[in-house]
């Protein structure tokens, strides 16, 4: 028999029960929205705050072809200052749609976030949407899947944050962590020494022409 590497004491048991026992379908949003790809982006809007979820799963001929969520209406319709009512959904849904299985773990849901770089995953069963689990789903679960998730992210750091030194560019937007919310974002900027998030940078009082 082989000896388990030393390490904190109970940790590694405490991280293989969380994996084995808490599944997505346990904590997932059971509150799924579809909306057709020609949907206009005004409509989409207002099924969110309708039922108060963050993203809308996109169907072409009731096939689910991609996922919109408030990030995408912030980056697709606001910075590139289009007018919504002239926008359908197929201009700015996130596609393929990345999936997962009811019985996944939360902890391998965290991973696929941290490498395909999104926040939401919606969970397919028999063919069909029957939920969306997001990070803030996971980190809920148990205070125990925070150390799990910083420990994912600090094992592929190297890979995921891809940013230049401090003495490298200063100016441009690039993917990684966070430095202060500690999640994944398309837009960091290095700000005063810290590789920030938009909404960690606007939290900060950093002011925008």
């Amino acid at each position: 028999m082989v000896d388990e590497p030393e390490g904190e004491p109970g940790t590694d048991i405490h991280n293989r029960e969380i994996e084995r026992e808490v599944s997505v379908a346990e904590v997932m949003n059971k509150t799924v929205i579809t909306m057709d790809i020609n949907t206009d982006i005004p409509a989409i809007a207002r099924e969110m705050v309708k039922h108060d979820v963050g993203s809308v799963i996109i169907t072409e001929n009731e096939k689910a072809m991609g996922i919109i969520t408030e990030r995408d209406l912030v980056k697709g319709i606001v910075t590139e200052d289009r007018k919504p009512g002239e926008v359908n959904a197929s201009k700015i849904l996130s596609t393929p749609l990345l999936t997962v299985e009811p019985e996944t773990s939360v902890v391998k849901a965290s991973e696929i976030m941290l490498k395909a770089n999104i926040k939401r995953l919606p969970v397919l069963e028999n063919g069909t949407i029957i939920g969306v689990i997001s990070n803030t789903d996971i980190l809920m679960v148990t205070p125990g899947l925070s150390t799990i998730l910083k420990d994912l992210i600090d094992m592929n750091r190297e890979a995921l944050l891809s940013v230049p030194s401090m003495g490298e560019i200063e100016e441009d937007f690039s993917t990684g962590i966070c430095e202060s919310c500690s999640y994944h974002s398309v837009d960091l900027k290095l700000v005063d020494g810290r590789y920030l998030c938009e909404n960690c940078r606007q939290a900060e009082g950093e002011s925008y022409e």
